[in-house]
């Protein structure tokens, strides 16, 4: 290899990387009330352990940037706090239309395997789910290709408080814990979106958060 062609090598990897660094990748992060999500805004952005959050987000916190780095890759993500309870989930899908989010992720817990009565998780799903697949965002304006999100991972959050409790042999994929959210998933599918699963623990392991995302950003 010449000296000029190692040169531009070099130069075109600075570039590259000045581009991640500068660039945010837009990720929409929702889920029912009290899921992680707030905790996991907190990882991305100091990456250790993470103190415990007993308060429940109220409204919409504005998108803030957050860089990661895993493995070599270096990525900034652009990603809002927005409260899970059903008064803010029309917020999410405004989140989505404004920032034009590339990747969502949707958080769920053990609470309905605890009890079955509960159904935070899937009506939550439900929503976000029928919002994607709609050809038009709720002002009647017609979604283009780019509108659409580019993958959607469900992660299962607290695993360090239920893995115990709810062990699975074999693919992790085939957790009971996945259960009520196939039908969406396959209707996302059907919609041209890939999804798929994933078990973290966003408070305590931040190797898994980020190889999450890093995951999404790769494959998608």
């Amino acid at each position: 290899m010449s000296l000029m062609t190692g040169f531009a090598i070099l130069v075109g990897e600075a570039i590259i990387g000045f581009y991640k660094k500068i660039h945010a990748i837009n990720f929409g992060v929702y889920g029912a009330t009290m899921v992680g999500k707030t905790t996991l805004g907190h990882q991305l952005r100091t990456r250790g352990e993470v103190a415990q959050i007993k308060e429940r987000t109220v409204g919409v916190h504005r998108a803030t940037r957050k860089r990661i780095k895993f493995e070599g890759e270096l990525h900034t993500l652009r990603s809002a706090d927005i409260g899970g309870e059903s008064i803010y989930w029309k917020e999410w899908v405004k989140d989505m239309k404004n920032r034009r989010v590339k990747y969502i992720i949707f958080m769920i817990d053990h609470r309905h395997l605890d009890n079955p009565a509960n159904l935070d998780h899937q009506l939550a799903w439900k929503f976000l789910v029928d919002a994607i697949c709609l050809s038009r965002w709720p002002n009647g304006k017609k979604k283009k290709d780019e509108d659409y999100p580019l993958a959607i991972s469900i992660w299962a959050n607290k695993y360090d408080m239920w893995g115990e409790k709810y062990k699975h042999d074999g693919d992790i994929n085939k957790h009971p814990i996945f259960d009520p959210f196939h039908y969406g998933m396959q209707k996302l599918n059907e919609r041209g979106i890939p999804t798929f699963k994933y078990i973290v623990s966003a408070k305590s392991q931040p190797e898994m958060v980020y190889r999450g995302v890093t995951t999404m950003i790769k494959d998608y």
